[in-house]
Order: structure tokens, then sequence, then C-alpha cells
């Protein structure tokens, strides 16, 4: 008997491990739960910290979507932020969210498509709340960085 509630306790484990990452596929391409204000991830060993002109995240592990940055503007305006986006593994976009919830991707990235390089995009700012979010699935060494006069 004791051996039976071992196994069991363990293939729950392996189960559960195995389906971490399920909720983020199904949600990567939904707006509706994008541009939801609450986030949803698992993630490992993250930094997410301020640097000069903007922000940096390193994650060894992610899945979900988790708000990078918030910020309300009084008038409509064109906003340029510079990203440095890499990861080994995974599929991972920066996304913008208007005060109406629409969501528009900024810059996708997959190990195939990382870049050390700076690329600098032009984010269209509403008048009104303005959102950043980090969107990904099976995702594995994350290194971002995003420059901007205005982060």
């Amino acid at each position: 008997m004791k051996k039976l509630k071992i196994s069991l306790i363990c293939l729950l484990c392996l189960l559960m491990t195995a389906c971490g990452n399920e909720f983020a596929k199904r949600e990567y391409d939904s707006d509706k739960k994008i541009s939801q204000p609450e986030d949803r991830y698992t993630k490992e060993f993250s930094v997410f910290k301020p640097i000069d002109g903007g922000y940096s995240l390193t994650v060894a592990k992610f899945n979900g979507r988790q708000t990078l940055w918030t910020e309300t503007f009084e008038e409509n305006q064109n906003l340029e932020i510079n990203f440095s986006f890499r990861l080994s593994k995974g599929l991972a976009k920066i996304v913008h969210i208007d005060r109406n919830g629409n969501v528009a991707t900024v810059m996708e990235c997959s190990p195939d498509t990382s870049s050390v390089e700076f690329v600098t995009k032009t984010v269209p700012i509403k008048s009104g709340q303005n959102r950043l979010k980090i969107v990904g699935y099976d995702c594995e060494n994350i290194d971002l960085k995003m420059l901007s006069e205005e982060l």
C-alpha cells in the first residue's frame, strides 16, 4: 500500500510538471487574456531591474504573461523603444496594450530570431493608460533590454 501511494504521488508530480506551460500555450494568441490587468505566469530565477534609460529582464524559465511597464499619457504620441531580446528556447513576444484593451505585438522572439543587437520599434501610444507585457511559453534563458527616454 505504501509503494502504491508513493507511486501515485510521483505520477501526480510528473503530470503537473508536464502540464506546466499548457495554459501559456493556449493563451499566447488570446488578446482577451493578454489584455487583462492581472498577470499570470510561472518563472524561475528572474531579475527585472531598472537600468540607465530603461529596464532589463533576465529569466531562466518563463511561461505566461507579465506586465513590464505601465504609464498613463495625456495625449497620443509615438514612443521609440530600443529592444535587445533573446532566448535559448521557446517563443515570446512583447505586446503593447492601450487603454481600450487593444493588443499589438511589438516584437516576437524565438531562438532563431534572437538578437543581441538593439532593434528600434515605434509604439503608437494613445492617451490614457498604456502597458507593455511579455508573453511566452516554454521559454528558457530570456535576456531582454528595453531602452527609451520615456520608460
